[in-house]
């Protein structure tokens, strides 16, 4: 498999840690979006990362996609996201949010760090601040512990906590002044940085 994306994205990244988790091998072709348009429009119609070119040649696109199809690779017993049930749904919700805050944070970045001096829309950055809060609040209520779901680990675990960490380094004094309101979250972040699958994934890269 190829997995194309820069791990610097949070939904390339939460591929690539749930590969690692999986024991699947991969290579890369680390493309960007910005620096890589042509290339990766190549790859996936929609211009976007992540792209996962299958042994086969076939290529799956979009993070969410993706992950169904790792998870069934997996297997029920192994997989982050149980195949049936309500556990199912109780994890594609956590994992929906989380991926939604990775969205806000990517969509804050680009009006706070890509746009030339003085083009920031403030209302709109505004309101990505506003929308980051509430789902960091419904993540850290939903919070069960030591996992969000409880024991286990899951995909929502690995999508909020490349969340967490996206957004610390990419809005690092956003987060600074944040974090205190969301023990659990962070809480949840480091723990999950520790494990070899989140290691082998540098998050600080593109």
């Amino acid at each position: 498999m190829i997995l194309v994306g820069q791990y610097g994205s949070p939904f390339v990244r939460r591929v690539a840690v749930t590969l690692n988790h999986y024991g699947i091998a991969y290579d890369r072709q680390v493309k960007s979006v910005y620096g890589d348009f042509d290339d990766v429009l190549e790859v996936n119609p929609l211009g976007k990362v992540p792209a996962l070119q299958l042994d086969g040649g076939e290529v799956l696109v979009d993070s969410a996609l993706i992950l169904n199809y790792l998870d069934e690779q997996a297997g029920p017993d192994a997989a982050l996201v149980p195949p049936s049930g309500p556990g199912r749904w109780r994890i594609l919700q956590r994992v929906t949010v989380a991926a939604g805050l990775s969205e806000k944070v990517v969509e804050l970045n680009t009006e706070t760090l890509r746009r030339p001096p003085g083009m920031t829309d403030e209302e709109r950055a505004e309101r990505c601040r506003r929308q980051i809060m509430s789902a960091l609040t419904w993540l850290e209520n939903d919070f069960l512990g030591p996992w969000m779901g409880g024991e286990a680990m899951t995909q929502a675990d690995v999508t909020a906590a490349v969340a967490w960490t996206h957004m610390a380094n990419r809005q690092p004094d956003f987060t600074d002044g944040i974090a205190g309101q969301f023990p659990a979250l962070a809480g949840l972040a480091a723990q999950a940085e520790a494990l070899p699958a989140f290691l082998a994934v540098p998050s600080q890269e593109g």
